[in-house]
């Protein structure tokens, strides 16, 4: 049984008035526990709404959203424990920090889930601990904090849910290069570690490439592909046909491999590169 099922759902903006506008269109996909699934697709292309289906903060104009096989709006009343199973990060999350301190705002969500005050602190402390917090930010105000560690409480925050199913959609906007090269390996570890399901939106193929096992392609509201992330990026020219790229390493393995250069076309990361590369530098040292 898929964990998260998407059954024919579609999802109209303004029905019934002259703003209507189909944003998700007859999307039917399944998810399975312990992946790790990046989302992209050009601006405007259902993406976020997409998401949004997932825990029930939108609920589909028609289709059926499943959790382990059940209906999340069968009972519309149980919707909030959805939410606590599948728990979502905002883009720019940093916004919704409104505690006095870092710790009580990350435990905000474990008391909202009926937990004890201990309960709840010791579940903040141990998701801040994971996202790599220094416990002398423990009881500064958030709002004193850096973007980088901003962000990194809000994750925590719903890290400490432990819900089975993390979605984030652009963590990384705004951080600068190192920043979010530490977010992307923490949400890794996350994922390595707890082994629960990880969905990652981004506008940065160089980020989907190094973690998502599996790459949902987004298209006019339209599920364009779902395949593991080496067939998408070998379909270099379809993406192109969308507005979407590969990553650069890539595309410059490809035209090598291309140019005669016996490389691997589908390198996806810089270290993939590297590796294919220098045992050829190092025989044209031989020579």
């Amino acid at each position: 049984m898929a964990l998260l099922e998407l059954r024919d759902v579609t999802y109209i903006y303004g029905e019934n008035t002259p703003f209507r506008s189909v944003a998700v269109d007859g999307v039917s996909l399944s998810i399975e526990e312990g992946e790790y699934i990046g989302v992209i697709g050009h601006t405007g292309s259902g993406k976020s709404t997409l998401i949004q289906q997932f825990n029930g903060l939108l609920r589909p104009t028609s289709g059926k959203v499943l959790l382990r096989g059940k209906d999340i709006w069968e009972e519309p009343k149980k919707i909030r424990s959805v939410r606590f199973q599948v728990g979502m990060v905002f883009q720019y999350p940093e916004h919704q920090l409104f505690e006095e301190t870092v710790l009580r705002d990350i435990a905000f969500g474990p008391k909202n889930m009926g937990l004890s005050e201990e309960e709840a602190k010791e579940r903040a402390r141990k998701a801040a601990q994971f996202v790599g917090l220094r416990e002398e930010l423990y009881e500064k105000s958030p709002f004193e904090l850096s973007g980088g560690e901003k962000r990194r409480v809000a994750i925590a925050g719903v890290i400490a849910m432990d819900p089975d199913v993390l979605i984030l959609d652009e963590p990384t906007a705004g951080l600068d290069p190192s920043g979010r090269n530490l977010l992307l390996s923490q949400i890794e570890k996350y994922h390595r570690e707890r082994k629960n399901t990880v969905l990652l939106v981004s506008h940065s193929m160089e980020d989907i490439a190094k973690a998502a096992d599996r790459l949902l392609v987004m298209n006019h509201g339209r599920v364009e592909m779902f395949e593991d992330t080496r067939s998408v990026f070998s379909q270099e020219e379809r993406l192109e046909k969308i507005g979407l790229r590969v990553p650069q390493i890539t595309k410059i393995m490809a035209r090598l491999h291309a140019a005669g250069i016996p490389v691997d076309p589908g390198a996806l990361t810089v270290e993939e590169a590297f590796d294919a590369l220098v045992p050829l530098l190092k025989g044209g040292d031989r020579a």
